[in-house]
C-alpha cells in the first residue's frame, strides 16, 4: 500500500520563507537607499524616546543658534555706527583743538551741521526694515530732527532734548540658551542726547558771535571750556561700545557651546537611526542569493506529481 503524498505543507511553509526573504530584501534596499535604520519611530522599539528627546533638544539649540545669528549681526552693526559717531565728534574736537592752537577759525558752522547730520543718520540706521538705535520701537526711526538747526528749532519751540528721539526705553531682548536672557542693543537717546547738546551748545555760540577768522578771548575761553564736556560725551559712546563687545564675546562662547552641543546630539542621534550602509549591502545581497532559493524551491515543488512516487 503507498502511503498518501502531499506537497501542500511544503509550499505553504516555502510560501512564508518567500515573503520574509521579499520583506528582508525590500527593508535592505530601503536602508541603503534612505541611511536609515527605520522610516518610522516605531522600528527604533525601546530608544524611540530616547531619539525625540535628543532631536528636541537638537532643535531648540538650533533654535538659539538662529537667534545668535541675527542678534550678532546687529552687534556688529551696532559696533560699526558706534565706531563712526565716535569718529565723527572726534572729528569735531579735533577741529576745535586745531583751532585754538592757530587763534584761527574757519569752517567752523560747516563743521558743526556735517558732524551733527552724520551722528543723526547713524542712529536712523535701519537694517532689514527695522531701526538699529530704536530699541523695542523696531519700526520707528528713533532720531526725529536731521540736522542742527532742526534741533536748534525744537528747543526754542520749547521741546526738550528727549524730544528729539523717539526710541522705545528699552533695548532688545533675546533668549540665546536655556535660562539666559539677553538684553542687548543700544537705544539712539543714549548716543545721541550729550552729542546734540554739545553741538548745539557750539552752534549757538557761532551764531552768537561767529567762529570765523582770528578768535576773541572770550571765543577762545569758551571753546576751551568745551573740550572737556565733549571728551565726556565721547567717552560715554565708547563705554556703550565696549557694553556691546562684551555682548559679541559673550554670544560667540554660547554660540560654540551650542556648535559642540549640536555636534554632539547629531552623532548621538545618527548611531541609533543610521544603518551601517556596508553591512546592509552584504545583508541585501545574502538576502537577495536567500530570495532566489525559494524562487527555485517554489517551482521546483510545483512540479511534483504523485506519478513521481508510483
Amino acid at each position: 500500500m503507498v502511503g498518501r503524498v502531499s506537497s501542500f505543507g511544503q509550499q505553504q511553509l516555502l510560501i512564508q520563507g518567500l515573503q520574509q526573504n521579499q520583506r528582508d530584501v525590500f527593508t535592505a534596499q530601503r536602508q541603503i537607499t534612505t541611511g536609515k535604520e527605520t522610516n518610522e519611530y516605531r522600528g527604533l522599539a525601546g530608544e524611540t524616546g530616547t531619539v525625540l528627546g535628543a532631536r528636541s533638544t537638537l532643535s531648540r539649540v538650533e533654535t538659539y543658534q538662529q537667534t545668535i545669528d541675527t542678534v550678532g549681526g546687529k552687534l556688529d552693526a551696532n559696533d560699526v555706527q558706534l565706531g563712526a559717531a565716535i569718529e565723527s565728534v572726534e572729528g569735531l574736537l579735533d577741529q576745535i583743538r586745531l583751532t585754538i592752537a592757530n587763534n584761527q577759525a574757519a569752517g567752523f558752522t560747516e563743521q558743526l551741521e556735517t558732524t551733527f547730520s552724520f551722528v543723526a543718520n547713524g542712529l536712523n540706521t535701519n537694517i532689514d526694515g527695522t531701526f538699529l538705535f530704536s530699541g523695542a520701537e523696531t519700526g520707528t526711526q528713533p532720531v526725529n530732527v536731521t540736522s542742527i538747526q532742526d534741533f536748534v528749532a525744537l528747543k526754542d519751540g520749547g521741546g526738550t532734548t528727549a524730544d528729539a528721539f523717539d526710541n522705545a526705553p528699552i533695548a532688545f531682548q533675546a533668549r540665546i540658551a536655556d535660562g539666559v536672557e539677553l538684553e542687548f542693543g543700544v537705544l539712539a537717546s543714549e548716543i545721541g542726547t550729550d552729542i546734540f547738546e554739545q553741538i548745539e551748545a557750539l552752534y549757538r555760540a557761532d551764531q552768537t558771535t561767529p567762529f570765523e577768522g582770528e578768535l576773541t578771548d572770550a571765543q577762545r575761553t569758551f571753546l576751551s571750556g568745551q573740550i572737556a564736556s565733549i571728551e565726556a560725551a565721547i567717552d560715554g559712546v565708547r563705554q556703550h561700545q565696549v557694553d556691546n563687545g562684551l555682548g559679541q564675546e559673550r554670544i560667540k562662547v554660547l554660540d560654540e557651546q551650542h556648535r559642540d552641543t549640536a555636534i554632539f546630539l547629531e552623532t548621538f542621534i545618527a548611531d541609533i537611526e543610521d544603518v551601517d550602509i556596508a553591512e546592509a549591502v552584504t545583508r541585501l545581497n545574502n538576502d537577495q542569493v536567500a530570495l532566489q532559493a525559494s524562487y527555485q524551491s517554489i517551482g521546483s515543488l510545483s512540479q511534483l506529481s504523485l506519478l513521481n512516487f508510483l
